[in-house]
């Protein structure tokens, strides 16, 4: 969660303040996944696709969606599994099968739903690379207190690797035939 975070408030507090300036803090993040083709910092778009993610494989995890459906899943999805996310494929398959079998407030906060975690995915796919991953172990390495414990390890891990790809190419070298007998 965000609020979980008061480093990564601190980060993305701009982003905050323009597009949910007045809201309570546990509305935070509703609001950012809510706005989320309004976000400017890269930061801040990465956490609310994360949570956006999360939300999109468990229907427990997006509060709105569940108070909007709660009585639609009871009776359009008893059976479906609540541990594995597939609540909200029942309710996707069957505004899909007919959209008068759910209530309109369930209808209507799924298709809201839908439109966020397209939206959301669209922004994932502008920051999907190699570079953004390296990008995201270097602020994590950065942030962190052990930072020079950390960059210590992996300068011997790369040495090590280095040597034993040394040792290795002589070992594993074949030799020639004349040598052997």
């Amino acid at each position: 969660a965000l609020r979980s975070k008061q480093w990564y408030q601190r980060r993305v507090r701009g982003d905050i303040k323009t597009i949910c300036g007045g809201r309570r803090e546990d509305e935070v993040e509703g609001c950012l996944r809510d706005h989320i083709s309004d976000i400017k910092s890269i930061d801040c778009t990465k956490q609310v696709i994360r949570l956006v993610a999360e939300a999109h494989g468990d229907v427990h995890l997006d509060p709105v969606l569940l108070r909007a459906c709660q009585e639609d899943i009871s009776y359009v999805c008893p059976r479906s599994d609540h541990a594995k996310g597939q609540i909200i494929e029942c309710l996707q398959a069957t505004q899909k099968r007919d959209k008068s079998a759910l209530s309109h407030t369930c209808s209507s906060m799924l298709d809201a739903r839908l439109a966020m975690w397209s939206a959301a995915f669209k922004r994932a796919k502008e920051y999907d690379s190699a570079l953004e991953m390296v990008d995201d172990l270097y602020q994590a390495i950065e942030s962190s207190k052990h930072k020079h414990e950390l960059l210590a390890y992996f300068f011997i891990a790369v040495i090590l690797i280095v040597l034993l790809s040394f040792c290795g190419g002589r070992w594993s070298k074949p030799k020639p035939m004349s040598k052997l007998y």
